[in-house]
């Protein structure tokens, strides 16, 4: 592929290569592109709210969310679908209101593996769909408002103490963090409860557990060599990892999942087209750019 080097200013070239990329949106969104429970990674520019979450969290994205349904792998549907938490909300999105906004970046990234199937990547995005709940709808303008404030006091204490820190505290008041700022660590459970009944119903081995821990320093917890413990002992230490571990992978950042070693990049769109990616620099340098 022809290097592809950002400025800030003008943009990137879009000369296509000889496998036809960069794509038009439309052309990427309908072909055989994007796979069930891809992670898709986004910041808008020129957005306090994008802003407040990447500042809070020090990271470069400041949204997650994760590939539903995909038409070449649905029949009857035309659209690309993703599952997101939002201020709304656990809900049913269409990707294109992100790759068409001008003012987005996004990055999908996608889990290392030839074991993860259609059969989990399907688990992933069903446990996912359980999170969605009408209760947390927000109807009223006033509540809204609330809750962007709400947004910003949390932004500061995450600043300050850390995301896992404010998130304990919200708890502890028996309040609920902003969706904005747990929408990676919904992506993260999906993927442990997902792996974990896999494992349960025998057709993973336990320590694919590690495989889907998108924290690094919470992954180094797991052991190397799961092979020097008996069945029965990888079984409970698999377990016992799940249900410990929840309220911190709970916290898990979109720059988590943006810097996770068990993720590979896949795409990259951003200036109404999108790009194959081909190693970690070249996702660097497109991700480097910023609208005029």
């Amino acid at each position: 592929m022809e290097s592809v080097f950002p400025n800030q200013w003008e943009g990137l070239e879009t000369t296509k290569n000889a496998e036809g990329w960069p794509k038009p949106i439309g052309e990427f969104l309908t072909g055989p592109y994007l796979n069930r429970a891809d992670i898709v990674l986004t910041r808008k520019n020129r957005d306090f709210r994008s802003w407040l979450i990447r500042w809070a969290t020090r990271g470069s994205f400041s949204h997650a969310a994760l590939v539903f349904l995909v038409p070449h792998q649905e029949q009857g549907f035309n659209n690309t679908f993703i599952i997101e938490s939002a201020s709304k909300g656990v809900d049913l999105t269409n990707l294109a209101h992100y790759l068409t906004d001008k003012n987005q970046v996004v990055g999908i990234r996608r889990l290392k593996g030839t074991w993860f199937d259609e059969r989990a990547q399907k688990l992933v995005r069903g446990r996912m769909l359980n999170s969605i709940e009408s209760t947390y709808s927000y109807a009223m303008v006033f509540r809204l408002g609330l809750a962007f404030l709400s947004e910003i006091l949390f932004g500061i204490k995450a600043r300050i103490w850390g995301t896992r820190s404010a998130i304990r505290g919200r708890r502890r008041r028996a309040l609920q963090p902003p969706n904005e700022f747990i929408c990676s660590g919904l992506v993260q459970l999906g993927f442990l409860n997902a792996i974990a009944e896999q494992v349960a119903m025998g057709y993973l081995l336990p320590q694919r557990v590690g495989d889907i821990v998108f924290q690094n320093d919470v992954r180094k917890l797991l052991p190397e060599d799961w092979s020097q413990f008996s069945d029965a002992e990888q079984y409970e230490m698999m377990w016992d990892f799940v249900t410990g571990f929840a309220d911190v992978l709970e916290a898990v950042t979109p720059e988590d999942l943006a810097c996770s070693q068990n993720l590979e990049w896949a795409y990259v769109v951003r200036d109404g087209m999108a790009y194959e990616v081909q190693s970690q620099e070249h996702a660097e340098e497109l991700l480097a750019w910023e609208p005029d």
